[in-house]
């Protein structure tokens, strides 16, 4: 059985649609899956839409504020009931990969999809200052990650991961609410010595974000990171 994880916040417009269409894709490589989608304090008709779209495959779950991601992504594994886990950011990205993913994920314990693979590759369109200073702060963190964490993983932020669902790994105490979920994941794995299977693609940045540079609440992330870097360094 696979359970897959969606975080979602304020995406009244396409959430349905999405969810059938990753519905549809599952039922080819799973016969037995549950969706859980954990709704991060939308303020917008995104709860509304997702009670249509409730079934025995289909879980919501509600924060009653917007706390972060990777509390969304950790309150859901408590509840998961597969075999392994698909968490997989709303918006679908990387979608074209999804038939690798899921064959890759049936016969492996841990697969990512890796943006800075040697293999991987930049699509370079005209790209505006926030998406060069978005893609220049994002190398900026993962190399500051990999040098405190040796991880021998440049990208730990893509989101479009599966796992096996550890019994402990449910029990395990996250302490990042907002970003850094993946970190932690990845962290925990290299103690079970559960190999990353790896996946490059070809990839754009994108041209928005909920993230906001000159935000009070980069400080919040910023102190989060620091929290994780020196609880697995």
């Amino acid at each position: 059985m696979l359970s897959i994880i969606i975080p979602v916040y304020n995406y009244e417009r396409n959430i349905r649609k999405n969810v059938e269409i990753i519905e549809r894709k599952i039922k080819s490589y799973f016969n037995k899956y549950e969706i859980i989608i954990v709704d991060d304090g939308s303020n917008d008709n995104t709860l509304n839409n997702l009670k249509k779209i409730v079934s025995k495959n289909i879980r919501i779950l509600k924060n009653k504020k917007n706390i972060g991601k990777s509390y969304s992504i950790s309150k859901a594994l408590k509840v998961s009931k597969g075999e392994k886990i698909f968490f997989y950011d709303c918006d679908l990205p990387y979608f074209y990969k999804i038939d690798q993913f899921l064959n890759l994920l049936r016969k492996n314990d841990f697969v990512a999809i890796d943006r800075k693979n040697k293999n991987s590759k930049l699509i370079r369109n005209k790209n505006n200052l926030y998406q060069f200073l978005r893609h220049f702060i994002g190398n900026l963190v993962s190399i500051i990650i990999n040098i405190f964490l040796n991880l021998n993983l440049l990208d730990t932020q893509a989101g479009m991961k599966g796992f096996k669902n550890l019994k402990e790994l449910k029990k395990h105490n996250f302490i990042s609410k907002r970003f850094f979920f993946d970190i932690e994941l990845i962290c925990y794995m290299k103690t079970k010595n559960i190999k990353l299977k790896k996946i490059p693609i070809n990839y754009e940045i994108n041209k928005e974000s909920s993230i906001r540079f000159f935000d009070l609440k980069n400080f919040e992330i910023f102190f989060e990171l620091i929290r994780v870097l020196i609880r697995y360094s």
